[in-house]
């Protein structure tokens, strides 16, 4: 395994874990979680914590260990999951700052994350040739 795919591996360990331990707080306390108060979600379609926190602890959560399996096991795949779940942790947290209306420094940290993976595994795609078999395999 090359050193893009053990960075992708370790990066999306640490976003699985943390997306799992957050979604399971906002699951647990809906109104509540890990101290967020209701009036965060004054400007969201949302009356709790509850879809939220499922997205967190669902696709951010479970996707990124499934994806740092897949990531270890399977190149291609692997490549591909990672930029799709990279481009969801970053659309995830621009959603959320629009919707808080208001940047914080996890925002940023977890913006550069989903950005970096999406940069990896679209390089990795690049230089393994996957990505150019890829597009050949769509247009023929």
């Amino acid at each position: 395994m090359n050193r893009i795919r053990k960075t992708l591996f370790i990066l999306h360990s640490i976003v699985g874990i943390g997306g799992m331990a957050g979604g399971y707080g906002c699951l647990s306390d809906i109104y509540t979680p890990l101290g967020a108060p209701l009036s965060l979600l004054e400007n969201s379609p949302f009356t709790s914590y509850f879809i939220p926190g499922l997205f967190l602890f669902g696709l951010i959560g479970l996707g990124n260990i499934v994806c740092s399996i897949l990531v270890w096991r399977y190149s291609i795949v692997g490549t591909l999951a990672s930029f799709a779940l990279g481009f969801a942790l970053s659309a995830w947290i621009v959603i959320q700052c629009v919707i808080l209306q208001d940047i914080g420094a996890l925002h940023i940290i977890f913006l550069v994350v989903g950005l970096v993976q999406t940069g990896l595994s679209l390089w990795q795609l690049i230089q393994s040739g996957d990505l150019a078999y890829l597009l050949r395999e769509l247009i023929n």
